[in-house]
């Protein structure tokens, strides 16, 4: 996946008129014999109250009974219906007692988030050799003291080396464990000696729209290294295509998301790690609309990594291509081959059967088939209906571990 960014630069330049202002001459007016009795009342009320609390000062009167008096009084005339309002201030405070978390989550997060450089090679007409270079930068969380890092596939993809930027500028080497370019996951690991800091991982499957969270990368590389975002969580099981026609549940979060933060992580408030940076939406007019990877979707495929150097998925035991009615449109997958030993074979599947649903839902391009594999695991059954000599026909197929396509048996 290649995350989109345009810089916008303003091109506003402030308009500016004459006005004239005019200041008005002070109009003078005689006063009428009636404004000059109601000023007199006025003071001559003034004057009485002064000289009645120069008596009760005098005297020992008890203020505070002589307040409680005036209140009373106030409130035999049932002032408190007044329409007068007065503004009222609401304290908001978080989940977390206060803002100050973001601040500890920054803390016990952040040693754990690294910089990815993904170097390849290019030709040098000057000095008539190839050179390294730096063909993208992305952002990664150490998950365990192994050294093993977490990242996206597209931050590694076509790396010729990778280097791993740790918290205080270090660059290190770091291999390649597997890449998974379905889900978007790489698995990277350094030298244990360099592991400082680990982030934990929380449970995604607990997350809630409205949560507060905060992201933590290195956008735009380098330079802006160890960024804090913060925002809430606003969808869960935001369901995107990928680019590879793979639909994974994402998180979606207000939280600035920006290119280079690929890779880094998503946190929950109590600093653990609940998705992994994925992608954002570059359109013109549109802000704040970030997604991770749920942290629970990426631990299976962490494991198969480190265990096999690839994701096992459910397959089906068969390979597929288009097949088209006759006016051009796709009709549904032409099985042009059964493996033995599989789940398709052992249900009954043939070559030259067409796949017309998985699950009831309809099928007519391989990636409405992984789309559907994605959310099953192996020893799943699922129901697949074919056309076979002009009838439609279902087929119960326990899904089973991947093949070995290239063998000719």
């Amino acid at each position: 996946m290649t995350d989109k960014f345009d810089f916008e630069t303003p091109n506003y330049q402030p308009s500016y008129s004459p006005i004239n202002f005019e200041i008005p001459k002070t109009i003078r007016k005689k006063k009428s014999a009636k404004e000059y009795i109601v000023a007199g009342l006025i003071g001559g009320l003034i004057g009485a109250l002064l000289i009645s609390i120069f008596f009760m000062a005098y005297f020992g009167v008890n203020f505070n009974n002589f307040k409680n008096d005036i209140n009373s009084t106030l409130n035999s005339f049932n002032l408190n219906n007044s329409t007068t309002t007065e503004p009222i201030t609401k304290t908001v405070v978080l989940n977390s007692g206060d803002s100050s978390f973001v601040t500890d989550v920054a803390q016990k997060v952040g040693p754990a988030i690294v910089g990815i450089k993904n170097k390849g090679t290019a030709y040098n007409w000057w000095t008539d050799e190839e050179q390294e270079i730096t063909m993208g930068e992305g952002s990664g969380v150490i998950i365990s003291k192994d050294g093993y890092v977490v990242t996206n596939n597209h931050v590694v993809s076509g790396a010729k080396s990778v280097t791993v930027i740790l918290s205080g500028k270090k660059e290190v080497p770091a291999t390649i464990v597997g890449t998974d370019a379905l889900s978007d996951i790489a698995l990277l690991k350094i030298d244990p000696k360099y592991v400082k800091a680990v982030a934990p991982l929380g449970d995604s499957s607990k997350v809630k729209v409205g949560e507060f969270v905060v992201a933590i990368g290195n956008p735009l590389g380098q330079e802006f290294a160890g960024t804090v975002t913060f925002g809430v969580v606003s969808a869960v099981n935001r369901k995107l295509d990928m680019g590879n026609g793979i639909q994974i549940p994402l998180i979606q979060t207000d939280a600035a998301i920006n290119p280079g933060n690929s890779g880094g992580a998503l946190v929950n408030s109590s600093g653990e790690v609940i998705g992994i940076n994925t992608a954002k939406i570059s359109q013109t007019g549109v802000e704040g609309m970030g997604f991770a990877i749920p942290i629970n979707y990426v631990k299976p495929i962490i494991n198969d990594l480190m265990k096999y150097k690839k994701v096992l998925r459910p397959t089906i035991g068969i390979s597929v291509m288009e097949y088209y009615d006759r006016s051009g449109n796709v009709m549904g997958m032409y099985i042009s081959r059964v493996y033995p030993g599989t789940g398709a074979a052992k249900a009954g599947l043939k070559e030259g059967d067409i796949i017309l649903q998985i699950d009831g839902k309809k099928v007519t391009t391989f990636s409405d088939i992984l789309s559907i594999l994605s959310n099953h695991k192996i020893g799943d059954v699922i129901t697949i209906r074919v056309l076979r000599d002009g009838q439609t026909k279902d087929f119960k197929v326990t899904l089973g571990t991947p093949i070995d396509t290239t063998t000719n048996d």
